[in-house]
């Protein structure tokens, strides 16, 4: 029995250090586009039998026996981000001057998913407005149905295996009732990958690519890269920090189900245009 268990174990060990393999090399190798990662000090593994909120006890995906690290000081310091669970893929920083001690860990099977924010629309300038638009606000519209057009949205991001991430947010509208619409929103970032870097979260995003044609040119695609700190995370939350300023996030189940209240009101106004 305990060699069953131990094979098992070894199968399990197996089949995550190739998964996460091709994930480092497809950060190196994806196409010119994208973005190369280099530099993460961060060690991957299992989360194995004996973490608990004083030690984690990972089996790294570079082989060997189960490694134990005190991580004491880093739930203290909100370095502990997430509830690693038996068989959890993790990252951790390690102290470099005491190799015990894990400075950050996090449990980036728990990161993966759907989080959003909620988003409030705002009011064009009237000058912004189509002519149809300008004549309906001059002829003063009530406030009740303004507020008709205050429709919040969930904005986000799916983290998804292999590094693959999408956006949350993006509802398809025809230009003619966008261009009707008193309100806009805010531009909703093209999320294409996420990687973790020495303890931060990457967040790629960038222009979709057309496909070419015979005889043009292939260009890098424009990319931008936010680089997030993370405060704290648990089932249904999740915090970071993007340039001094807090985020917060809830879990949704998908992206679908995210955008569909947003999607339901918007057929609901666009049938009074």
């Amino acid at each position: 029995m305990l060699l069953i268990v131990v094979m098992g174990w070894s199968l399990v060990g197996c089949r995550e250090r190739s998964s996460i393999g091709n994930e480092e090399e497809n950060a190196e190798l994806v196409e010119e586009n994208l973005l190369k990662v280099v530099g993460d000090s961060m060690i991957y593994g299992l989360a194995c039998d004996g973490s608990s909120d004083s030690v984690i006890v990972m089996w790294p995906f570079g082989g060997g026996d189960p490694v134990t690290y005190s991580c004491i000081d880093a739930k203290l310091e909100g370095r502990l981000i997430g509830k690693p669970q038996i068989g959890d893929w993790v990252g951790v920083m390690v102290n470099p001057e005491d190799t015990t001690e894990a400075t950050f860990v996090i449990d980036l099977d728990q990161l993966k998913g759907t989080w959003t924010y909620p988003v409030m629309p705002v009011m064009k300038d009237l000058q912004h407005m189509s002519h149809r638009m300008q004549k309906r606000m001059m002829e003063n519209m009530p406030d009740s149905i303004k507020q008709t057009y205050f429709v919040p949205r969930e904005y986000g991001f799916t983290l998804k295996r292999n590094s693959k991430s999408q956006s949350v947010g993006r509802i398809r509208r025809s230009t003619t009732l966008e261009d009707d619409s008193p309100v806009q929103y805010p531009e909703v970032k093209n999320y294409m990958e996420w990687h973790t870097l020495n303890g931060k979260l990457l967040l790629v995003s960038g222009e979709r690519i057309m496909p070419l044609t015979e005889g043009e040119n292939r260009q890098k695609r424009k990319i931008e890269v936010d680089t997030l700190e993370f405060v704290y995370m648990d089932n249904d939350s999740l915090i970071l920090m993007n340039h001094g300023q807090r985020m917060g996030f809830h879990r949704k189940e998908n992206a679908m189900k995210a955008n569909a209240a947003a999607i339901k009101a918007q057929q609901k106004q666009d049938e009074k245009k």
